[in-house]
């Protein structure tokens, strides 16, 4: 199995030989071009040069008699690479003679200076020597003068003669070749050297990224065993440390979650025992003769049964909210007629308690909603208020139409809760500590199932202190 490590180091490598390999082959093509354009600046400079020296020589010999079909003369006189050395052809001393300084430098002399360099060009064996008419009289053979640049050659004030260079072909002179040579193996050299240095920098950067990756891989295999308390180190602000951030964002929410499901189910096996034990012992009761089977008894009975069966529905309705399945069927839905309905509901309850219940509302408050998931936020609201609001207490529900949304608020006068109880009201099966617990009955689901169904109507909910004292609960649907 390949390694991140691996595969960085790799793809580091093949980067730089691909790279490597593409300089050489442009480095060979443009000192390939080079050099020619080069030798083609220094053919030229030496034909010009040769022209005035080869006029000059044409002067004083009266024409090319003495060098027309000689070509033994030619070949003597390209092969003086220096002036002073031995004689010029026609017998003339040059250099040292006998110990003294040769005479000063003639025109041949001149000729032959420029000819120094010709042999390092390969130049000689491709000059050659045309009359005015352009016919050949000495040096390289030459079949078709097409493409050839020629240099003329002037004796008073007439074309006396051409000279120039045969076709030189695509070949490279000895010392082009062995430069280039040299810079090949330089860059071979170069390759081994930068293939050395990619491999070593690969590997410290492989082992640089792969190291978080293997903690939060390792971090990873604790999750999926179970083990939510893992948590990946955090050893770099890049991608791979934002990652692992939010790799430990979601081990707490699996953490989270699991807690919440143990306590659910808690919660669920206790909120059924205590209707379940009782009717149990109802039951048992009249069958072992202890109590009567009258009507106080089924009475009670009925209310622990009516206990279950609120349960079982306020379950289900989380349930479906849980799983997307909450059924809304949006339609146009005055939120004043559904208020003051909920409110004829429970006014009787509450006003055995002595409580008094304002409703504050215009004529028509309208609303794109569910009239029935709304009249159930509207009674799980009085529901609550009416269970847990202590007597000649004061109930308040307003609803205030803005622009864009509806606002539902219900206020009680107390008992009211902490700070830290309000964090956790719409917690399933959460009930504050004193007047609001299950002594005075209720799952403890209804704020949760208010929360769903403002949600699943694209509102929010939140709670607060009330100014009446107690508890605030205030609702924002959108309209």
């Amino acid at each position: 199995m390949k390694t991140l490590l691996s595969k960085i180091l790799i793809a580091q490598v093949i980067t730089v030989v691909l790279a490597l390999l593409v300089m050489t082959v442009i480095t060979r093509v443009s000192l390939n071009r080079g050099f020619l354009d080069f030798l083609e600046k220094q053919e030229s400079a030496v034909l010009q040069n040769l022209s005035t020296g080869l006029g000059e020589l044409y002067e004083n010999r009266g024409g090319w008699t003495m060098l027309r079909n000689n070509p033994r003369l030619w070949n003597r006189i390209l092969q003086r690479t220096r002036p002073g050395q031995g004689n010029w052809p026609d017998g003339r001393p040059g250099g040292m003679q006998n110990g003294r300084m040769a005479p000063p430098e003639t025109p041949e002399g001149q000729m032959m200076r420029w000819m120094r360099s010709l042999d390092r060009l390969q130049l000689k064996g491709r000059l050659f020597l045309l009359d005015g008419d352009k016919s050949r009289i000495a040096g390289a053979p030459v079949d078709s003068l097409e493409g050839l640049s020629l240099a003329p050659i002037e004796s008073g004030g007439e074309v006396v003669g051409w000279i120039g260079f045969s076709a030189r072909g695509t070949a490279l002179p000895p010392d082009a070749r062995r430069f280039l040579q040299g810079q090949i193996k330089i860059t071979l050299v170069s390759l081994v050297i930068a293939l050395v240095l990619a491999a070593a920098l690969a590997f410290l950067l492989a082992r640089h990224v792969s190291r978080p990756v293997r903690k939060l891989d390792e971090a990873v295999t604790e999750l999926t065993r179970g083990d939510y308390l893992a948590r990946a180190s955090v050893l770099t602000r890049d991608e791979i440390g934002r990652l692992a951030e939010n790799v430990n964002r979601l081990a707490q929410t699996l953490e989270k979650n699991r807690s919440a499901r143990q306590r659910w189910m808690a919660d669920i096996a206790h909120e059924l025992r205590t209707p379940v034990a009782i009717m149990k012992g109802e039951i048992e009761a009249v069958a072992d003769g202890v109590r009567q089977a009258d009507e106080h008894t089924a009475a009670s009975l009925l209310e622990e049964i009516n206990q279950l069966g609120s349960l079982v529905e306020d379950m289900q309705t989380l349930a479906l909210s849980d799983a997307g399945a909450l059924n809304i069927r949006k339609e146009p839905v005055d939120l004043s007629a559904l208020a003051g309905q909920a409110a004829e509901t429970y006014r009787h309850r509450l006003h055995e308690k002595n409580v008094a219940l304002e409703i504050h509302c215009g004529e028509e408050v309208l609303l794109n909603g569910d009239p029935q998931r709304v009249r159930q936020l509207f009674n799980n609201l009085l529901e609550n208020s009416c269970r847990y609001v202590q007597a000649a207490g004061r109930v308040r529900l307003t609803l205030t139409e803005k622009a864009a949304e509806v606002e539902v608020v219900l206020e009680d006068s107390g008992p009211g809760v902490s700070d830290d109880q309000l964090e956790r009201i719409f917690d399933r099966f959460y009930r504050a500590e004193g007047s609001r617990s299950r002594a005075t009955g209720g799952t403890g689901l209804g704020l949760s199932i208010c929360r769903n169904i403002a949600e699943a109507h694209g509102g929010s909910i939140r709670a607060g202190h009330s100014s009446l004292g107690g508890l605030e609960i205030s609702i924002n649907l959108p309209r």
